[in-house]
């Protein structure tokens, strides 16, 4: 998982799943704070794009303004 923020301190998380390739399917989630602060962290996820490559979802991030946290 790697985290990415914006200027206005906005944080999206990028998640490849299957590890072990060098590839693969990834998806940029938004956590929601408020369901976290109830005790609930897995609530309020906000799943904002999927991509087959984390380079592709890289230079999405990019262009939506964020970087690496």
């Amino acid at each position: 998982m790697e985290l990415w923020q914006d200027e206005h301190g906005v944080l999206w998380e990028l998640v490849q799943f299957g590890l072990d390739e060098i590839g693969g399917a990834c998806i940029i989630r938004e956590r929601n704070v408020l369901d976290s602060l109830d005790g609930d962290e897995r609530e309020g996820d906000a799943v904002i794009a999927r991509f087959g490559d984390p380079e592709a979802a890289r230079d999405f991030l990019r262009d939506e303004g964020f970087e690496p946290a």
